[in-house]
Parts: C-alpha cells; structure tokens; sequence
C-alpha cells in the first residue's frame, strides 16, 4: 500500500482505469513574458513553455495535436482514457469567447480520436490569469460530467521569493484564486518547486505547511531546472546560482509529504522536460525509481503522507 496518495491511483479508482493527458498548446501566451529579456517571463522559463514532446513541429490546429497525443500515448502505454491538457504558457489568458473556443474544440477532437475516452479537462494557468467569470466557464464542463482540473503555478509561498524568480504576482494573489476556484466547485492542484535561488529547505517546508491549510485537492513538485534560453541559465552560467543535488531530493519530498493535506493528490514528484533543452542538471533522476525511493524514506520513518500536517516547521 503506497504512503502516498498517488493522482494516478485517485483516478483509477475513480474512472476504472488509468486517465492519460494530452498535453496541449492552445495557442495562449502568459501576461508575464516581456520583450527583451531572454525567454520573458519567471527566470527558469524556457522558450517552449512546456509543450508535449510528441506535438507536431510549429503552428498546428489543436485538433491535430489532440490525434498526435492520442496515437503516442496508445501506442507507448495503451492508453483507453483521456483528457485534454492545456499545458503550455497560461491557459486562461484570453476572453471568455476565445477559452471556449479552444476547449470545446479540444472536447470534441478527443471525442473524435477516442470514442467514449473522454473522461476530464485540465487547464494550467498563473494565479492572477482566473477571476469569476472564468471559474464559472471551467465549472461547466465539470457539470457535464467531466473531471476538470485547474493548475496553478505557485512554486514558492513566500514573496521575495516570488519577486526574485519574477513571477509577478504575490502569495495572496494565488490564495485568492484557490478560494475563487473552490467556490466554483473546480478541483485545483498547485505547482512547487524545490531548490529556487535563495531558499533553504526550510522555506520549502514552510511553503508546504501554509498551502496545505488550503486543502487543495492536488500537487505537483517540481526540481529546478536551467532551460536553455531561460534568464535563469545565465545566471548558472556566470555562477550566480547553484543546483540542489538530486540525492537529497527523497529525503526532501518526504518531509514536503509529511506536511501535506493527506486528501491531496499527488500529480508529480519531479519536474520533466527533454534533456535536450536543459543547460542543468545533466543527469535527473528516473521518475519510478524516484517515487520508491521516496516511498522508502517515508516506510523507514514510520510515517506517510499527511502523519505531520500542522506541526510548526522549524529551519
């Protein structure tokens, strides 16, 4: 029995399979890039934003996309069930017209490429990109039945950090979205990432500890990276900033786990993205063999995930 409360546990048990994403670009850009300093945007952000290894090269129609995702991820895993992943920049910043627009057509091409696959639509997006009216639009899908999932970057709780990796927006800024999403009955999943420039493993616990008293419903952590082309690779380059090493990663996130809403599922453990655009670090760790690693530090600790929700964090 995992001491984690595993995402892709969460939806087997809730849809009798396994769920696959289809990451998407639909086309969305983030009110954060700005002209003339290297990629835009936070400092580790890398020119692609995310988009899916398996899309088709340059513009192409999210139809196309979504027939490209479904034919890789059945051929490599056998994949039944699916949903829609808005993945790429931030996938609320647009008018309402425009989001409906983009989401529909994703819906129907994976109702096309996958008859009775459709099972959610997931949407990741920045804090100060959702308001009522937007929450409202997300929540209709889920009132067709469908399992929708709002993403919100986040990565650190605490705002000079926030200032530092220039996210552009302030810890009460997401606070205010989570609250805004739940009253609109939307499931919401935060992403952290641990090793930012400036934090000690204290603050990362920290972080964790005040967003657990949130209760969202899922998490993603994520191990910095240096994208190249990111704002962030020169500074690694000039020294200005140094990587954790990944060996003090299971110990980390266990004690991150510890902390956590047990009722929060678990999406990821580490950040994922094509060796090929990364300056740093050259080699991660495997994603399995990361998750029992994990695994065995809580199992020789006794503990799980949740067993120290509200405990004061000390440094």
């Amino acid at each position: 029995m995992s001491l984690m409360n595993r995402h892709s546990d969460a939806l087997r048990e809730r849809h009798g399979d396994r769920v696959w994403r289809i990451g998407l670009d639909g086309g969305f850009s983030c009110p954060n890039r700005r002209l003339g300093r290297g990629a835009g945007g936070c400092i580790y952000c890398s020119p692609e934003a995310g988009r899916a290894v398996y899309l088709p090269e340059g513009e192409s129609s999210i139809e196309r996309q979504v027939a490209a995702g479904v034919d890789y991820l059945r051929r490599r895993y056998g994949a039944r069930l699916f949903s829609p992943y808005f993945q790429a920049y931030s996938s609320t910043f647009a008018k309402i017209e425009e989001m409906r627009l983009r989401y529909d057509e994703a819906l129907r091409a994976t109702r096309r490429a996958a008859p009775d696959g459709l099972r959610g639509l997931v949407v990741s997006t920045r804090p100060d990109c959702i308001d009522e009216e937007k929450a409202d639009l997300l929540a209709s899908y889920a009132k067709e039945g469908l399992e929708v999932w709002v993403e919100l970057g986040l990565q650190s709780s605490h705002d000079a950090t926030l200032s530092r990796i220039d996210r552009g927006h302030d810890y009460a800024c997401f606070v205010r979205a989570r609250r805004t999403l739940a009253e609109a009955g939307l499931r919401t999943a935060v992403h952290l990432m641990l090793g930012l420039p400036g934090e000690g493993e204290s603050d990362m616990r920290e972080t964790v500890s005040r967003i657990a008293s949130l209760s969202l419903e899922g998490v993603k952590f994520h191990d910095l990276l240096i994208p190249k082309g990111s704002i962030l690779a020169s500074e690694y380059l000039s020294g200005e900033i140094s990587l954790m090493h990944s060996s003090r990663l299971p110990g980390l996130l266990a004690d991150c786990l510890e902390l956590l809403d047990p009722a929060c599922e678990v999406i990821r453990l580490r950040a994922d993205a094509p060796a090929d655009t990364l300056l740093a670090p050259r080699r991660r760790p495997d994603k399995a063999r990361l998750y029992r690693a994990v695994e065995a530090e809580l199992a020789s600790r006794g503990s799980r995930q949740g067993s120290r929700r509200g405990v004061a964090i000390f440094p």
